[in-house]
């Protein structure tokens, strides 16, 4: 019936001013209604255009993120292609470098004090500047790991930095490792990181495995970058020792001893790497000692 704001506040002053009249209602009382009537509407007239201009704030708002979200969606897909490109640069290179490596697998008590140490000595062939590593993880989730949850740390004692940047952050984390200054002479270096996790499949039914994979031949030729291979596997105390064994018989294993802490050791060592995939199957007993 009415159009608009305007309409609804001269037909409210209207029926006040009507019924006043016709009630005689006395002429002060009259001004007061009709200007309590006006307020109203004046009141009525503020909410309503400051939610007006709240809706179209809100509309703006939404107009920009939506461009923002856009550009960003844009800028990752610009990324993830740097980062795809880095890998397949990555994958197609072979190693101009032979090292020798050693592994410390920590069993640990609990989720919180599983950890992986790699050291490594790394002689360029002749020059190295960056390489790629994928920590050891857990893989029974579909989870995202970031190189800040696992406290993943790289160390050069001596000659320069590491700087460890993620390539791929999935079930399985990759990582891009920048030497500065490029190595040119024999260099010992290492990773350390915390998967959280990863042995409490050992922990809870007493047996897991453990894959590496060395397949990826070297510039002269050789099936391995590696000329010795070492594998340390640390695990709590308990009152029955625990037991490694590598799945085809690659290397040896010593027996387990217990270490300055009273926790089992088990080393196993290949000197003779030739580009296998090495699977560890790992027994300990459950719930400790």
């Amino acid at each position: 019936m009415f159009r608009g704001t305007l309409n609804v506040l001269i037909v409210l002053i209207g029926l006040a001013s009507g019924v006043a009249q016709l009630a005689e209602i006395p002429a002060r009382a009259a001004q007061w209604a009709l200007t309590a009537v006006f307020l109203a509407c004046l009141l009525y007239f503020v909410v309503r255009f400051w939610q007006i201009a709240f809706v179209l704030k809100i509309r703006q708002l939404r107009a920009e993120l939506l461009e923002a979200t856009k550009a960003l969606a844009l800028q990752r897909a610009g990324h993830q292609h740097y980062l795809d490109a880095i890998q397949r640069i990555s994958d197609r290179e072979k190693p101009l470098f032979s090292e020798t490596l050693e592994v410390i697998v920590t069993v640990g008590d609990d989720d919180e004090t599983d950890r992986i140490v790699e050291k490594r000595t790394t002689t360029p062939e002749p020059l190295v500047t960056h390489r790629t590593m994928r920590p050891i993880v857990p893989t029974d989730t579909d989870r995202l790991t970031r190189l800040d949850e696992i406290e993943f740390k790289a160390v050069r004692p001596v000659g320069g930095t590491i700087t460890p940047l993620p390539l791929e952050q999935t079930r399985l984390l990759r990582v891009w490792l920048i030497f500065d200054p490029a190595m040119t002479v024999p260099t010992e270096w290492e990773v350390a990181y915390r998967p959280r996790g990863l042995w409490r499949p050992l922990r809870e039914r007493g047996w897991d495995q453990l894959v590496w994979e060395d397949r990826l031949p070297t510039a002269s030729g050789t099936p391995s970058a590696f000329t010795r291979f070492v594998v340390t596997f640390t695990f709590p105390d308990s009152d029955q020792p625990p037991s490694v064994k590598e799945r085809a018989g690659y290397g040896v294993f010593s027996d387990p001893v217990r270490d300055h802490l009273g926790r089992w050791e088990v080393v196993w060592r290949d000197e003779k790497p030739a580009g296998r995939r090495y699977v560890w199957d790992l027994t300990q007993a459950v719930g400790g000692p």
